[in-house]
């Protein structure tokens, strides 16, 4: 019984020990503080959803401007802390827009419309070459004996053998690829058609971050026999895309060591506003999202990193800390593509960059996500070096250098990146993802590790790096990455077999199916699915149009779904 006792009191003094590690200590209470506060702000109705280029996201930029000047941070911008890029915010066609086929006037909206691909303005008279399904390469040539220089190229937008996930021309069923190819061939417009309903027509909606051809590209929207359509022989067309314009803001200030390499800290401020930039996943998207954790939790964590770097005396001599707040992530990580493109620094001197999007939400497990840790062999070894790390239970590590979020045109550029992230949850993109919601002490817990870990690499010097092995497998812009989407939020913490689904999309391809949260994808369009790697692939080779079988693991029992795309 005494030994009963005795081992009773050895283990509550074990546990009483582990709770106390985890109570917060006066510095952490004043970050979370400070935290709540930060995050309050930038996250409140006032700032309407931080949309770039909307009056709520300079007000962001702003406040985030002035904490770096009560930390004495040098401003780093082009306009003191202020780094401004451009943005479209409006691409419609103007009822001045014409089409005229062998002489018949095309009415806007009804018989044709210009696809986001296309350039904003044009006007020629010219003749129009037919060339099949505009394919060249070494197993087809639409163009071999055709003259489309100067002339108008007009494509059928299927495929010889149809379009499906096996037909041997998948590469060629996008529509900007064809068109690059006519503009190669010395074609000055592009017209697509359809003969049949098995080919979806492509969106009549104009991106605002695609960027556009050189050549005006339409749709004709009537479907037409492709021996009918080689009869159009003679095509005028006038096109006047209206297009707005507004100015995101990214802030950046410097801690200037004199050191020979600097550390580029990042988060981006701005969201999804009222949803006027789309993205969002509400079903009623015209709320102001005010984005909490996506990603007020990653600038105010920004806020608090630079406090500590600049109020270390012993371990950030070694290299000098760029602080940035990046705009426009949500429609295409603009901001940061901006910035490594006009650098307000010289870009050689980057040793590495740590990027913190979507920190705010650790979960019971305390499993903190990282991304991009192949990106530099110093990362594995350092994070070895940190761990354990207060309030950090695990460590979830993913090799890619690409993701959609900004540490990805740092790594395109050669850079070495670190994504910080606690993972996707069901407010993701909605108006949900509000202040109350948040794990305050967690962040602090992420912030901590965050700071051990620029601490272990400081004595590493200039960090080598590493490309990972996917990279050119997407442009980083996860949201366009693929001609069609399943609709659903993976579970990036999830370790067993197969694909975790942590939330389904509503309106979407996956929800119509009757796909759920936490079934676990085990097989997908015909492969079977180990992992997130598989369960990319498998995306990818899908279009518009196609049906793929999914099967997924649902509370112990193999359940198949018919996904129409």
């Amino acid at each position: 019984m005494k030994k009963i006792q005795s081992l009773l009191l050895v283990l509550s003094t074990i546990w009483a020990g582990s709770v106390q590690a985890q109570e917060l200590k006066g510095k952490e209470k004043k970050s979370v503080k400070r935290l709540k506060s930060n995050i309050a702000y930038l996250a409140s109705d006032m700032l309407a959803g931080r949309a770039t280029g909307t009056p709520g996201e300079k007000q962001s930029a702003e406040f985030i401007a002035a904490e770096f000047e009560k930390l004495k941070l040098e401003p780093k911008g082009e306009n003191g802390y202020f780094q401004t890029f451009t943005i479209t915010t409006l691409r419609l066609a103007n009822k001045s827009t014409e089409l005229v086929f062998n002489g018949e006037p095309l009415i806007l909206f009804n018989d044709f419309y210009p696809l986001s691909y296309s350039a904003n303005k044009g006007e020629v008279s010219t003749e129009m070459v037919a060339v099949g399904f505009g394919i060249s390469s070494k197993d087809r040539d639409d163009y071999d004996g055709k003259d489309v220089k100067g002339k108008v190229a007009l494509i059928n937008l299927g495929s010889p053998d149809g379009i499906h996930p096996h037909s041997k021309f998948l590469a060629w069923h996008g529509i900007n690829i064809r068109v690059d190819e006519a503009v190669k061939h010395g074609a000055v417009g592009v017209i697509f058609y359809r003969e049949n309903d098995k080919v979806k027509k492509p969106e009549g909606d104009l991106s605002l971050t695609m960027t556009p051809s050189s050549v005006p590209v339409f749709f004709y929207n009537r479907m037409m026999p492709m021996e009918e359509m080689n009869g159009m022989t003679y095509v005028r067309y006038k096109l006047n895309i209206l297009t707005d314009e507004d100015t995101g803001y990214n802030v950046i200030g410097f801690n200037d060591n004199g050191a020979e390499t600097t550390v580029v800290i990042g988060a981006h401020h701005d969201h999804l506003g009222t949803g006027q930039h789309g993205n969002s996943l509400a079903e009623n998207a015209n709320q102001i999202h005010n984005g909490a954790d996506d990603n007020a939790s990653g600038t105010a964590a920004l806020l608090e990193i630079a406090r500590a770097v600049k109020r270390s005396k012993k371990w950030n001599k070694k290299n000098n800390y760029l602080f940035i707040a990046f705009s426009g992530e949500e429609m295409g990580l603009l901001g940061s593509k901006h910035f490594v493109e006009n650098p307000t620094i010289n870009l050689k001197t980057v040793n590495y960059m740590i990027n913190m999007d979507m920190i705010g939400m650790l979960n019971e497990e305390k499993v903190l996500i990282i991304n991009g840790v192949g990106t530099s062999p110093a990362f594995n070894t350092s994070i070895d070096e940190v761990y354990p790390v207060k309030g950090i239970q695990s460590v979830k590590k993913t090799m890619s250098g690409v993701g959609a979020s900004d540490h990805t045109p740092f790594y395109l550029k050669g850079i070495p990146a670190l994504h910080f992230f606690t993972g996707a949850h069901p407010h993701y993109h909605k108006p949900t993802d509000d202040i109350e919601r948040l794990n305050y002490e967690g962040e602090v817990f992420v912030i901590g590790y965050i700071v051990a870990m620029i601490r272990s690499l400081n004595d590493d010097g200039r960090l080598a790096y590493t490309k990972t092995k996917d990279e050119g497998s997407s442009n980083g812009k996860s949201r366009s990455k693929f001609a069609v989407t399943l609709g659903v939020i993976p579970n990036y913490t999830f370790e067993g077999e197969g694909m975790q689904v942590d939330a389904v999309r509503d309106g979407k391809p996956g929800k119509k199916a009757g796909l759920q949260a936490k079934d676990v994808i085990v097989s997908f369009a015909g492969m079977s699915i180990s992992g997130m790697g598989d369960y990319m692939k498998a995306l990818q080779t899908l279009k518009p149009g196609d049906k793929a079988e999914v099967t997924v693991m649902r509370k112990g029992e193999l359940v198949k779904l018919n996904v129409q795309f």
